[in-house]
């Protein structure tokens, strides 16, 4: 469980981080590709509510100064040398205003305003006015805030008076507004709290007319701007977000896991050690009483978990098989020394309580149960695939795998290994056995992966006389 949470989260941590590098990046590009639009609207395609042109974005409000200050009546409209431009004219604020509709800041924008009459603009304030005259084929052009005139040398076609300078605008010029960084024009905040986001334009128009409640039509223009929306706002951030803070949980619980893992496979390895330690020295005591089988459980122990892997067993599977068969004659440590180290050949008597170290293993480990199977080793290992072996004449498939590993392994470690009542058997004479007694004693599987395992020199021969 504990394997497959860790690949679990090894494989979040690797798709988690290209999910989160992606999505910021199409996060950022997006918002840069929306923040660096340039939006233009002409007047045309506004809907007019009134003297406002309501585009998808933003209002523009444009109209009249209300109250007594709004219009009034010039009866002469003359130059700095008298000469007269208008025998009767009317003065009239025009403000206009930008309101921003959105829940994103307008940035970058400016308007154009394009003249319907001939008419003279007075005063202007707030930002520069960029006016395009057009007079006897020429273009005249010159950016002025015409509140603080004394500052700039007028080129445009203008007359002074004591009000100040009238700059001529004939019909088909336009000016275009650039808004002051200094009144915080730049940029035009959204709707607040019930507080517009808008800014206020104002200039002074005098036009030939004797009704004060005149009104100019200023009906064709265009305006540009910017829309600067912060990502924060994009719901794809709060994703990217629950991305990235998912990667950092994931990064954090698999640093978590590998340090548990770490210290669960070290309490492993302690345990196995202390598992085979404890067992070594048992079997240590049981090969005391015959020194003539010293090493065998070793041997044999090796041989299976040679075999087990061969035979396709996973890793821990291995190491449960060497120590279930590093206990397969733990049982004889019950059986007299008289018999166990017999130089000779046993009597029937002799024969029937050695058979019983099967049991007697058996019994000593009924209660070692931190290894499935283990008391299975000890007590089937002499059991014949053909059904006449002991202690309980099982056959075939009834014998547990793991007692006919052991049983061949036993079997073959007898043959091989040199004996106080004879040398070890020769190569040819072993092979012969183990395939003469395939299918009766042994199992033929595991016979077959046995001499697979010699001819690959895996296990080898002691005696190499043929």
């Amino acid at each position: 469980m504990k394997l497959k949470t860790s690949r679990t989260l090894k494989l979040l941590n690797i798709i988690l981080p290209f999910a989160v590098i992606f999505g910021t990046v199409a996060l950022f590009l997006n918002n840069y590709l929306y923040n660096s639009k340039e939006r233009v609207y002409d007047f045309s395609v506004a809907e007019r509510v009134g003297t406002d042109f309501v585009f998808e974005n933003i209002t523009v409000k444009l109209a009249p100064r209300s109250g007594d200050a709004g219009s009034w009546p010039n009866d002469l409209l003359s130059d700095e040398n008298g000469n007269v431009i208008y025998w009767l004219a009317i003065g009239t604020i025009y403000e206009m205003e930008i309101i921003n509709n959105t829940s994103d800041v307008v940035a970058d924008w400016n308007f154009t305003l394009r003249i319907p009459e001939d008419m003279y603009v007075n005063s202007t304030w707030n930002g520069e006015f960029e006016y395009h005259q057009f007079l006897d084929g020429e273009e005249k052009v010159q950016a002025l805030n015409l509140s603080q005139y004394s500052k700039y040398d007028i080129t445009l076609d203008h007359f002074m008076t004591p009000s100040g300078p009238m700059v001529r605008l004939l019909k088909g010029d336009y000016f275009v507004y650039h808004p002051s960084f200094d009144l915080g024009e730049t940029t035009i905040i959204p709707e607040r709290n019930n507080s517009v986001g808008g800014v206020k334009v104002g200039f002074i128009m005098y036009t030939p007319h004797s009704d004060t409640k005149y009104v100019i039509d200023f009906s064709e223009g265009e305006i540009r701007y910017h829309l600067h929306a912060s990502v924060l706002k994009n719901p794809f951030f709060w994703v990217v977000g629950g991305l990235a803070l998912a990667w950092v949980s994931c990064f954090i619980s698999l640093v978590t896991v590998k340090m548990n893992l770490k210290r669960y496979e070290e309490s492993q390895k302690r345990d196995r050690k202390t598992i085979e330690q404890t067992m070594q020295t048992f079997v240590n005591f049981i090969e005391a009483k015959d020194p003539s089988t010293m090493g065998h459980s070793l041997r044999v122990a090796q041989y299976s978990k040679i075999l087990a892997e061969q035979l396709g067993y996973s890793e821990s599977e291995c190491d449960q098989v060497y120590w279930i068969a590093l206990m397969h004659d733990c049982g004889k440590i019950n059986i007299p020394d008289n018999i166990l180290g017999k130089p000779g050949r046993l009597t029937d008597e002799e024969y029937e309580i050695m058979k019983k170290h099967t049991v007697y293993g058996s019994d000593i480990l009924k209660d070692f149960t931190t290894i499935d199977g283990i008391r299975m080793g000890a007590l089937c290992h002499h059991e014949r695939y053909d059904g006449k072996g002991y202690p309980n004449g099982i056959s075939g498939e009834e014998i547990p795998m793991i007692a006919r590993i052991i049983c061949v392994s036993d079997a073959f470690d007898a043959m091989n290994s040199k004996r106080c009542y004879r040398d070890s058997l020769s190569e040819d004479v072993i092979i012969s056995e183990l395939e003469n007694n395939k299918g009766t004693q042994f199992d033929p599987r595991v016979i077959e992966s046995l001499l697979t395992l010699i001819d690959k020199g895996v296990i080898k021969f002691t005696n190499k006389n043929k």
